[in-house]
This record gives structure tokens, sequence and C-alpha cells, in this order.
């Protein structure tokens, strides 16, 4: 094979997460299953069902790959080896659920599995995007599976640097601290990107702490979720991800000296609060967060402490304001790492580790992220009664579809989706976040408009 042809081979390998496995042993037998790939080569895991005991007994199999449209697509055939199971075999996996996070669950809840590598020997590529033409045929060799390999694209160190910071979350920070500038009578554009900057650099920063002090302290393993995975999957070392972490707070509490500069000791004094409950939150003997105390923290540090910073850098003033108008975006905040809590609150409980989640069980965290998420669509009731936020922010209310989809999963920890549901709840903050800014900018911009 050539490397053009390899690349095209490879290029249907990373557009597509999943592929259908055919078997035959005693009966003919199909699977779905998520795969992931080192140059030609296929990895998966699969159940030890009608696929495992098919291969058992011949361990030709066939497989497709394909979008689920007969347009671009790959067929092939090959020989899978059973490599044991997924634990023994880090490596691989971490492989695989770089590629296919949503298989973690999966993995954790059924134990009975086993790892597949796949040699094709045949593969036929289809493409009939635009005119239809004669699908192309491959074999390839023992010489070409070993270089296909050196083939791909090791991901740039600085995207590798950017995941480890767990940047879906960067908005829990960025709405509050938008938030608490939208309601100034008077907005400096150059103050806000200035503090937004700040504060993402220290939000980046603790959560990169966060990963590694977990890592260090063996809460998270193998199998975690919730984490960037960086550690896990050897992408950084230690030492690289704590290098990481110095910079980004160094740089973060660089800006929060010169917002001092510009608007006041005050900023700093905020700044240096929010600063230390994060690095408290994960870091012994404090640790808030195996303490029971993470929720309290996250929502003191997310929500008051950034609103009422971000309002300070623009008007100079402390107010009750801000505190008050960013506690419906702040409790989804916590719902965030309730819901990451909630996910592992057995393992948290049998490491000693204390999280509101393990405290409650399994009922009363269902109860308990519910009555987060309703909290924060009734408390704009009475904050637009008051006059704190303006009617247009009932605008969020548009994101309740997403919030009831998430508040049926709660109740379902035995959904395998479930364990996602700290992800699904960041972006329904998100999409809240939006909403909410969205309907205060308005309001600023057409004060007429109702």
């Amino acid at each position: 094979m050539n490397r053009g042809d390899v690349r095209k081979v490879m290029n249907v390998y990373q557009r597509n997460k999943t592929l259908s496995l055919v078997s035959d042993g005693n009966k003919v037998w199909a699977s779905k299953v998520y795969f992931a790939s080192e140059g030609l080569t296929l990895y998966a895991i699969i159940e030890k069902s009608t696929s495992y005991a098919n291969i058992k007994s011949d361990k030709n199999i066939f497989f497709l790959i394909d979008r689920g449209r007969p347009d671009f697509f790959l067929q092939g055939e090959g020989k899978a080896e059973t490599l044991g199971k997924p634990e023994a075999h880090r490596r691989e996996c971490a492989l695989l659920f770089q590629k296919n996070p949503e298989l973690i669950p999966f993995v954790k809840k059924n134990r009975e599995l086993v790892l597949l590598r796949v040699k094709p020997s045949k593969i036929y590529l289809s493409d009939f995007r635009t005119v239809y033409a004669p699908r192309t045929e491959l074999a390839p060799t023992a010489r070409d599976l070993k270089s296909s390999a050196s083939y791909e694209k090791k991901p740039p160190l600085a995207l590798t640097l950017f995941k480890a910071t767990r940047p879906f979350a960067f908005t829990a920070s960025f709405v509050s601290t938008a938030l608490g500038t939208l309601l100034a009578p008077q907005i400096n554009p150059l103050l806000f990107l200035l503090a937004a900057a700040g504060v993402i650099l220290i939000h980046a920063g603790v959560d990169a702490l966060n990963d590694l002090m977990d890592y260090r302290y063996g809460y998270d393993d193998w199998l975690v979720v919730g984490a960037s995975r960086v550690l896990q999957d050897k992408k950084l070392s230690t030492r690289a991800q704590a290098m990481l972490v110095i910079v980004l707070l160094a740089a973060g509490a660089g800006i929060g000296a010169l917002l001092a500069f510009l608007a006041g000791i005050e900023i700093l004094i905020i700044g240096l609060v929010g600063l230390c409950i994060g690095v408290l939150y994960q870091v012994k003997p404090f640790g808030f967060k195996y303490r029971a105390l993470g929720d309290l923290s996250v929502f003191l540090a997310f929500g008051p402490l950034l609103s009422l910073g971000a309002y300070f850098v623009q008007t100079r003033t402390l107010s009750w304001l801000p505190v008050a108008a960013v506690a419906p975006a702040g409790l989804l905040v916590v719902g965030i790492v309730h819901a990451n809590n909630f996910r592992d609150l057995v393992e948290d409980a049998s490491g000693g580790y204390k999280t509101v989640a393990a405290l409650l069980g399994q009922k009363g965290s269902s109860v308990y992220y519910a009555a987060l998420v309703i909290l924060a669509y009734l408390l704009p009731i009475p904050l637009v009664i008051l006059g704190i936020l303006p009617p247009l922010s009932f605008l969020s209310w548009l994101s309740l579809p997403w919030a009831y989809l998430n508040l049926r999963l709660s109740f379902r920890p035995d959904y395998l989706v479930f364990g996602m549901l700290d992800l699904l709840t960041a972006r329904l903050h998100l999409i809240y976040g939006v909403l909410l800014l969205g309907g205060m900018l308005v309001s600023r911009l057409f004060p007429g408009l109702w």
C-alpha cells in the first residue's frame, strides 16, 4: 500500500467512532462497537457474548465503518485477536477512551469484557460522495500494518496542554464574570477583557491542579470520566502538569495585580480569596472537596466572588447586587460538580472521600441535583420583581428542555449515559448562561424594549 491509500483509510477511521463487526461461529452475528486505531490496526472492547464466542472458534471477521449513509464507507476483512481484560492493556484502552469517552462508563459497569485487536487483511474503500466509481481494494501486508502507525499525526503539545485545563467548564467562570460586568452602569471593554482573561487563566490553573492532585492521591484511576485524562493516558507527565499549573496561576495573578493597580486594591483581595478557595479545594490537609465542602466552595468561588469582582472592576464599588444576581447561574455550576460526585459516589465513599453526594446517597443525590436545577429557574422570578435582573432574563427559561432531560437522567443512575451527567450539566449551564447574558445585553442596548 502506498502512503496515500493508507491516509485515506486512516481518514475514515478518524471520522467515525463505531464499527459493525460481523463474526461467524455457531451462527453469524453482528455487533456495533466503539473502536480506536493505531495506524491501520483496530482496537475494540466487546462483551463475552455471541461475538466473543464466535471469535474464539473462528478469528476471521468482517467489519464495516460508515457514517450511516452509503456514500463514504469502508469494509474490511481480518483476524481478531483477543488480548484479554481491558485493565491489563492500559495503553490500548487509552486510545479507545481518548476517542470515545462515553465508553468509560460502560467499562466501569461491566467488567466481563475483552479487548480485541483487529489486523485487516483486506480493505475495501468506497467513496460515492461525488460520482460513482469502483471501490478501492487494498491488501495491507504485515509491513504496511507496522509502518502505518508512523503516519499518524500526534496532536500538538499546545492542544494537549489546553485539554489539560478542562476547557469545557470555562463557561462556569465566564458567565459569572460577564454577568457582574453587565450589571455595572458603565462598562469599560478593556477592563472586562482583562478581568475575563485573568479569571479564565486562574480557572484553567485550578482545574489542572485538581486533576493533578486527584491523580497523585490515587482518586482518579484509569477509568476516570470527569478529568482531562492527559495524566491517565500518559499524554503529559505530572511534572509537566505541575509546570502548567504554575504558569497559569502566575499569569492569572499577574492580570489580577494589574487590575488592582487600575481599579483598586479591593479586587486583589477578592481575587486572592477566590484563588485560596480554588487551591485549598483539593490540596490537603485542607481539601475542601474531600470534606463535603466542595459544593459550597465552588458556589462561592464561581458565583458571588467572580460576579462581585467583575462588578467592582467596572464601578470601583462593592455591592450586594452582583452577589444576588449570580445565584441562579451559580447553582448550575454546583450542579456540574455534584453530577461528577454523584457519578463517583460509590468509589468516593469506599475511598473515604467525603462529598455531599457520598453523604446523601443515591436517592438523596438525585433530589439534591433536582433542587439545584429547579432553583436556578425559580430564583430569577424574585430577582426580576426586585429589579435586580431585567425581565428579559427569563430568556434563560428557553433552556428548560435541556434541564428536563438532565433531571430525568439524574433519577436514572443505572443508565450508561448517566456517567456523562456532569458534561451534560456543563452544556446546560452554557445554554442557560448565554440566554441569560443575551437577555441582559439586549436590555442594556434597548432599554425601552421591555
